[in-house]
């Protein structure tokens, strides 16, 4: 379900939408919650199954630019804390799955854990 958000987004930012709306999925909430904890939207709201998600824009052009998946269900990618300092520089929010929830590469690394590689945001 995640490619699914993460494309509704994307296509929202492409044509400059004020904000887009899907239905509710156990695991969004959290992962709206890491984007707007990290700035990249504005807000979301929940209301009868359905989720609207307002977006943030700056000068013109999105704020988040880049929404890719990189773990997928044939192509787990798997990475220990030590793997997550090393790559946490290069991207932007990584996205991971640990056994203590979904948290950015950043919460991971502090709390010692690994995990898979959900995505990353920019």
């Amino acid at each position: 379900m995640l490619p699914k958000i993460f494309n509704k987004l994307r296509n929202s930012l492409v044509v400059y939408h004020f904000s887009t709306s899907f239905k509710e999925v156990g695991f969004c909430v959290k992962i709206l919650d890491l984007l707007w904890k990290e700035n990249l939207i504005r807000g979301y709201t929940k209301k009868n199954g359905l989720i609207t998600v307002l977006l943030r824009y700056y000068d013109g052009s999105s704020i988040c630019c880049r929404l890719t998946i990189l773990s997928r269900p044939r192509d787990r990618i798997y990475l220990s804390s030590l793997d997550l300092c090393r790559l946490s520089q290069d991207f932007g929010v990584l996205i991971v799955s640990t056994p203590k929830g979904i948290m950015t590469a950043e919460s991971a690394i502090r709390k010692g854990d690994g995990g898979e590689i959900l995505g990353y945001a920019s």
